[in-house]
């Protein structure tokens, strides 16, 4: 009943987690490849995406 009014941001939420994994996810790779330099530039790209997911499950007073 009260999960209903956190619909949208709860589904904004879950989008925003899924890109984060799916940065360190490709990071992972690029670095087991051996293009340690991509993956550098990946390993930030994918931080700013966790923070970014972070900031949007704080700011609706979303548990973790």
């Amino acid at each position: 009943m009260g999960g209903e009014l956190l619909s949208g941001p709860r589904a904004q939420a879950r989008k925003l987690g899924w890109q984060a994994l799916a940065g360190w996810g490709a990071t992972g790779l690029l670095a087991v490849k051996g293009w340690w330099f991509v993956g550098l530039v990946g390993a930030g790209v994918a931080v700013w995406l966790t923070l970014r997911w972070f900031r949007h499950r704080a700011t609706w007073g979303m548990r973790f």
